[in-house]
């Protein structure tokens, strides 16, 4: 953390990378009927009647969300590494193929 702190190079990539990956994560939601209501660099924040269904349905493909009750919502934080990327999109491919609709 130290080294992080004193390091303003690695702090204005890293930055850059985070937003970079916070509007591909809307884009990829927003491209499978989740366009997201709100969020940060960090994750995306989808409002909705079936977020809940959505949640859980991701869950069974090992794809962890935040739901929130009130109001109905899920929070998508960013995945990790290009392998976790693919598994998500393949998750919200397969999400999509359930006929749920948003």
């Amino acid at each position: 953390a130290e080294q992080a702190l004193l390091d303003s190079h690695w702090q204005q990539q890293t930055r850059q990378r985070l937003l970079s990956d916070g509007r591909h994560l809307a884009a990829l939601l927003s491209a499978h009927g989740l366009a997201p209501t709100g969020g940060t660099a960090l994750f995306q924040w989808w409002q909705h009647a079936h977020a809940l269904q959505v949640h859980e349905q991701l869950a069974q493909q090992a794809i962890l969300t935040r739901y929130f009750a009130q109001p109905s919502s899920l929070r998508v934080g960013l995945p990790a590494n290009q392998s976790d990327w693919l598994r998500l999109q393949a998750a919200l491919q397969q999400l999509a193929s359930t006929g749920l609709t948003f």
